[in-house]
């Protein structure tokens, strides 16, 4: 293992350490943590591993492949008055038997976590994510084009109570992203840290409805030298409005985002974040979100918790199908990023279904890689009896790159069968296709994939599936 390799398992490592350490921590009571453990071997066959990547271990694509998957991994939820966190981890091992691809290791982590250190004054937060990102928007996701990343974000928050309808708040974050680059050993781009400092004043209007005038101030220190930046100030000046109830949540922001590149260009552009979520019954629930602002990476992979861009819960043992997520890359330059978002989520006793769409439209400012995103997907959960449950999706996929005049298009479906072995393992099978479309020469293909998956779970925070 590189040298890379071995810092992000220590990391990785260290903090599922911090993990149980935080569930096992006599201030915390045990009745509010949740803790599941759980693991896997999977057999995967794919008509084309490479899909439009081209490897040396593939002299004549289409090539075929086999891959067997080990992997094990934990889930960890935790609500009380001293400590709110939710957290998944997992370490994945995975051995391509005809070597079209070398054999990896991979982790994955994504966990958050508000420890009130003084109730209502002072708080302290941090959140972790290591994932996978892909390095090109017009390449699809194999070992060859996938990044190691890793985003941090900590740091204190203090308010103050100057009467019962107004709290001024202060708060910092440190915050870090590491491309640690692919399997492969290829050169990784875009590592940065920053330094953020931030301020508010939130007016209490009704019970459920604040109002707030925010101001942000960041500086970003880009460490590679092949980035675009050296060092980036940013300022966030926004008026927030603010509802919540116990079923319904509305979020508005409204305000203006300043860049400026020491000794080089400013950029400047408006910053509208709005999120809506209101149950239509207790088994259904609707979703909308429209964002304009100027954005990086690091932005889009840290999910500020108080502007919360999460996806609609999974349909029940959706097996090893991936929930539509938002698209993004592992680029070292800034964006103006336009999107929305919808989502309906319903859950009943025997069926279920989602239905998910976004548009997307990214401006870089340096890079030749604009691009305009449209994405939906739906997916089905039927219920055949207490040991047997089937479940299909179908996911449409459209980017054009006007600069170059490229479009490509993609889809993808699958169904599945989930076989419960007693309470804690469970046996899946699944078919699936991924095809893609495309205007540019050689970025077209057809994959056909078949997937065995024996997995154990100690409970129901953690699915036994890949998350590569």
């Amino acid at each position: 293992m590189s040298k890379a390799g071995r810092r992000i398992a220590c990391r990785f490592l260290a903090c599922c350490v911090a993990l149980l350490c935080w569930a096992s921590t006599d201030s915390v009571p045990v009745f509010a943590a949740q803790t599941d453990l759980g693991g896997g071997l999977s057999l995967t066959h794919e008509s084309n591993v490479t899909k439009d990547s081209t490897v040396p271990g593939c002299a004549n694509p289409p090539c075929p492949e086999w891959t067997e998957q080990l992997f094990a991994g934990l889930a960890y939820e935790e609500r009380s008055p001293e400590l709110t966190a939710r957290a998944q981890a997992q370490v994945e091992r995975r051995h391509f038997v005809r070597n079209v691809f070398p054999d990896d290791t991979g982790f994955f982590f994504d966990g958050w976590g508000v420890w009130s250190i003084s109730p209502r004054f002072f708080t302290w937060a941090l959140q972790d994510i290591f994932r996978e990102l892909n390095t090109s928007p017009d390449a699809s996701a194999t070992p060859a084009t996938l990044d190691r990343t890793n985003t941090l974000s900590t740091g204190p928050e203090f308010r103050f109570r100057v009467n019962p309808n107004n709290t001024p708040v202060l708060g910092a974050r440190y915050g870090q992203f590491r491309n640690l680059g692919n399997q492969s050993g290829s050169q990784a781009q875009g590592d940065s840290s920053r330094y953020t400092v931030y301020g508010q004043w939130l007016h209490q209007l009704s019970a459920a409805s604040t109002l707030s005038p925010n101001a942000v101030a960041t500086r970003i220190h880009f460490d590679d030298p092949t980035a675009q930046y050296t060092n980036v100030s940013r300022e966030d000046f926004y008026f927030r409005y603010d509802f919540a109830q116990p079923d319904t949540r509305q979020t508005l922001d409204l305000g203006r985002t300043r860049v400026v590149q020491y000794g080089g260009q400013e950029y400047s552009g408006r910053l509208v974040r709005y999120m809506g979520q209101w149950p239509r019954t207790l088994q259904s629930a609707f979703r909308v979100l429209a964002v304009d602002q100027i954005s990086d990476t690091y932005s889009d992979t840290i999910l500020d918790q108080d502007f919360s861009i999460s996806t609609l819960p999974l349909i029940r043992e959706e097996g090893v199908a991936v929930p539509l997520g938002v698209s993004n890359f592992a680029v070292t330059d800034i964006y103006h990023s336009q999107r929305g978002e919808f989502g309906y989520w319903s859950q009943g006793e025997l069926l279920g279904y989602s239905i998910q769409g976004n548009l997307r439209r990214v401006d870089y400012a340096t890079l030749d890689q604009d691009y305009d995103e449209k994405r939906g997907r739906l997916s089905l959960f039927w219920l055949v009896s207490i040991q047997v449950q089937a479940y299909a999706y179908t996911q449409y996929l459209r980017r054009d790159f006007p600069s170059r005049n490229q479009q490509d298009t993609g889809r993808e479906m699958a169904v599945g069968m989930v076989y419960k072995l007693g309470r804690t393992l469970s046996f899946t099978l699944e078919g699936g296709r991924t095809e893609r479309q495309s205007s540019a020469p050689n970025l077209g293909f057809v994959d056909n994939r078949m997937v065995l998956v024996l997995g154990y779970s100690t409970g129901s925070l953690y699915l036994p599936r890949s998350r590569r």
